[in-house]
């Protein structure tokens, strides 16, 4: 078999614990959707977490490969999930949304 790797600015962690629960989703934009950014049903991202089913877990190019993997239950890193996907998401707007996931603020390691 042949295959081909394409790492696109390292990985982030933005997991807080071991145990989460994630399902299986599909980006429909047209460029790299980054870890940390809530993806809609439509496989939008959402900005402002509004109608989100899911928050992407790695990196998503539609380019290569639109299959990804959607957090919808655990503890997450608040400061480096917003550090990586460039936004500015609070645990209000995710609890909103997403009431399985618990964002931590104050993990104490952020890089």
């Amino acid at each position: 078999m042949k295959y081909t790797e394409t790492t696109y600015n390292g990985t982030v962690e933005f997991l807080a614990a071991d145990d989460f629960v994630a399902i299986p989703g599909c980006v429909t934009e047209s460029t790299l959707v980054k870890a940390g950014t809530p993806l809609t049903a439509a496989g939008k991202g959402a900005s402002t977490g509004t109608n989100a089913i899911g928050i992407v877990l790695y990196d998503t190019d539609p380019a290569v490969n639109p299959n990804c993997a959607l957090l919808v239950q655990g503890v997450i890193d608040l400061t480096k999930m917003n550090t990586h996907s460039g936004l500015e998401l609070t645990a209000a707007q995710i609890a909103a949304v997403l009431p399985g996931i618990i964002c931590r603020t104050n993990i104490g390691v952020n890089s």
